[in-house]
């Protein structure tokens, strides 16, 4: 029974509370507060950047520690907008969520019911518009710490889903005094709770502590600041270098006028190579200014190997200098960037499975206890080397005591299970499969043979039987429709002139030097091997045969 549903058939009395949060989920808390907001009630407006100082940015940081995170989330903004490496090296973080598979898990030891509630809800998920759009939104916590989206609930008869996600600036947020709850602000001084089921907020801890300090902006405003600095200073270097140093004398007693003529004449000569200065004033020029911009160079690149330490836990795919790009590092940093793609992945499901997920069913099954709701999860496992496993596979099938289970393959490669209208892909072509059926009657013969050994039945008996159901696999196995069109097809491949050459042969060892020398071609080779698999199998049933049936004829002859 759906929420909508419980609400017609509920008691009188809890109507009116149930219709108000009815119009909360067709509503939107923000735009309630933005009609009776004000102008200047905007803090998203203000630019802390300009101007920033080592000792504003303190100021900016202890300020939001003490409630007023306004002006603090104002300057990660400008730093995203003004730094394009913050902003290449977390748009870089943030896109490594959007090519991950994602699914609803139902809850451990699942009915069936329960599994067709979490396939609902997957239904569901995947009605919402632009999902990967929702999944950046919510990655915009990384680097503020939090990050809130309004949902836009729709109504499809008796079943609730979210259609759509809307980004709210982190400006119009306030956290509680008790450092852990987030608030709307409304301008005043006394914020609004959220609404249940109203929004998806997400909340990302790049370090332990209080919510307002868990943001990465707040470890790159420092790098930002001094980098700021260093390209300010290196900007100057560069409006000068080159240029000689200009030097104006003026006579005692000239006025501030003169002065001022004077002083706009040295400057502007440098660049215009020429002006006009009153008479009995002069300027001299001095040496051109020398140096190199290399310590400014060395500060920016520091800052920025910081940065990109701080946001992708390493510097290689931004700062590769062809010296230490090694194929050993690039695999560490690789192993580094998996692993904080996999704790932003989970951090962003359990946000999303508490709040999409759980507000879903929450609406659409109220009566199902919150343990048992299904959870989003990201899809993290990384297929293995396709190559090595078909390599290892073949060869620790055939070991004795090894089970390895098709479904435990197929997820370590990441090939899903093909369904049961579905064709399925085999190793080789059919003529392959259908020749390889008389070694596989001998080897099942070979079997038999070791199996009555090792049991201790009578030796004599035991060769009768196991030639009789050779025999009688080999005579199955070449008598069977699929085998004669093996041949008809193998002809068709080979050509007749082998053909006709192969039909003379005596023996198989005759046919394969026949084989061997003609030209080489795929249907040849495929037919050599096949002719090897059978005298491998007729060779060894032969060393077993005389190894132990003569001498028990012999003597079974000799009793009689």
């Amino acid at each position: 029974m759906s929420f909508y549903v419980a609400l017609k058939q509920a008691p009188a009395i809890i109507k009116p509370v149930a219709q108000k949060q009815i119009r909360r989920l067709l509503g939107s808390q923000v735009k309630g507060i933005d009609a009776r907001a004000h102008v200047w009630e905007r803090p998203e407006l203000a630019h802390p950047a300009v101007g920033l100082t080592p000792a504003k940015l303190h100021q900016l940081l202890t300020g939001a520690e003490s409630g007023n995170i306004n002006d603090m989330l104002a300057l990660f903004e400008d730093m995203e907008e003004r730094d394009s490496h913050i902003f290449a090296e977390l748009d870089k973080r943030k896109r490594s969520l959007l090519s991950l598979d994602w699914y609803i898990k139902p809850p451990s030891d699942a009915t069936a019911a329960e599994k067709e509630q979490a396939a609902t809800i997957q239904t569901l998920m995947h009605a919402i518009d632009d999902f990967d759009v929702v999944i950046k939104d919510a990655l915009d916590a990384i680097g503020k710490g939090f990050s809130g989206q309004e949902i836009n609930w729709v109504r499809d008869g008796a079943t609730w889903y979210a259609e759509s996600l809307e980004f709210v600036l982190p400006q119009k947020f306030v956290i509680a005094p008790d450092n852990k709850t987030i608030m709307l602000g409304n301008g005043s001084d006394d914020p609004e709770p959220l609404w249940d089921h109203a929004f998806m907020m997400h909340t990302h801890k790049a370090k332990s502590g209080y919510l307002v300090r868990g943001g990465l902006h707040r470890i790159l405003a420092w790098p930002y600041v001094f980098k700021n600095y260093s390209v300010r200073d290196l900007a100057e270097f560069l409006e000068i270098y080159g240029l000689p140093m200009r030097l104006g004398t003026y006579p005692a007693g000239a006025t501030e006028s003169e002065k001022f003529t004077l002083l706009k004449a040295v400057m502007d000569i440098g660049h215009r190579a020429a002006g006009i200065i009153p008479q009995g004033m002069q300027i001299d020029f001095k040496e051109a200014a020398k140096g190199n911009s290399d310590p400014f160079e060395s500060m920016i690149k520091w800052c920025e190997m910081s940065q990109s330490k701080a946001i992708l836990g390493g510097t290689l795919t931004t700062q590769a200098d062809g010296k230490s790009s090694t194929n050993a590092l690039g695999n560490i940093h690789e192993v580094a960037r998996l692993e904080i793609r996999d704790s932003d992945a989970k951090q962003l499901a359990s946000t999303i499975s508490k709040s999409l997920v759980a507000s879903q069913m929450r609406l659409n099954y109220p009566s199902v206890h919150p343990r048992r709701y299904p959870k989003f999860e990201f899809d993290l496992s990384e297929p293995e080397d396709i190559t090595t496993f078909s390599e290892a596979i073949p060869k620790l099938a055939g070991v004795n005591g090894m089970r390895i289970g098709v479904e435990w393959l197929h997820s370590k490669l990441n090939i899903p299970m093909a369904g049961e209208d579905e064709a399925i892909v085999s190793a080789g072509t059919t003529t392959n499969m259908s020749m390889d059926t008389a070694p596989t009657a001998l080897t099942a013969a070979l079997n038999a043979r070791y199996a009555a050994l090792a049991a201790g039945a009578d030796p004599v008996t035991t060769e009768r039987g196991n030639i009789a159901a050779a025999e009688r696999g080999i005579d199955d196995a070449t008598s069977t429709e699929a085998y004669a069109q093996n041949i008809t097809d193998m002809s068709a491949a080979l050509g007749q002139a082998m053909v006709d050459k192969l039909s003379s042969a005596t023996s198989y060892d005759e046919a394969l030097a026949l084989l061997m020398t003609a030209t080489p071609d795929a249907a040849v080779d495929e037919l050599s091997a096949n002719l090897e698999q059978y005298l491998c199998a007729a060779g060894l049933w032969g060393t077993l045969h005389s190894q132990s049936l003569p001498k028990a004829l012999d003597d079974r002859d000799g009793d009689a």
